[in-house]
């Protein structure tokens, strides 16, 4: 008798339990979060409010430090429409590398980029640089926390 309580007790606990979701792998976050820093990057330089709001959480500040090594600042809407002295003709990020916490909840990437600009109509300045970025997963998806420029070595074009 106390074999059937047990195991209807031990039935009774298991089927109360919340469902969990399945555990998306981390293949598919590592993925994601690669195209979504790339997808995020475009935004900034194309000051596009719906997709820089996608990743950028009003409850999460979003800091950064740009590649001139200036002060670090907080990155939102009202900082994304200023007005930029320099005009992206190009930029990419390549060779993104991801690394998720164990519970693959939080991420780091690090990454390149290389491109061109101008400055007031000047001749294109190209450009190479090094780069991460924090990552952390809310109700509501992937979300950036902070990025983090820097001059690569031999990088070159590194605007004011």
């Amino acid at each position: 008798m106390k074999k059937i309580l047990l195991l209807l007790t031990t039935f009774l606990i298991l089927s109360c339990q919340p469902a969990t979701e399945p555990k998306v792998p981390d293949a598919e976050i590592i993925s994601a979060l690669k195209e979504s820093s790339v997808e995020l990057q475009d935004a900034i330089l194309e000051k596009n409010d719906e997709v820089f709001n996608k990743y950028v959480d009003n409850n999460i500040n979003f800091s950064t430090g740009d590649s001139n090594l200036s002060k670090f600042y907080n990155m939102d809407l009202a900082r994304l429409n200023e007005e930029q002295k320099a005009v992206w003709n190009n930029f990419e990020l390549y060779d993104i590398n991801v690394d998720l916490s164990p519970n693959s909840e939080t991420a780091v990437l690090t990454f390149y980029a290389k491109g061109n600009y101008t400055i007031e109509q000047g001749e294109p300045i190209n450009y190479s640089t090094r780069g991460s970025s924090v990552w952390v997963l809310t109700k509501n998806g992937w979300k950036i926390m902070h990025s983090n420029w820097a001059p690569l070595e031999g990088g070159i074009g590194i605007p004011k």
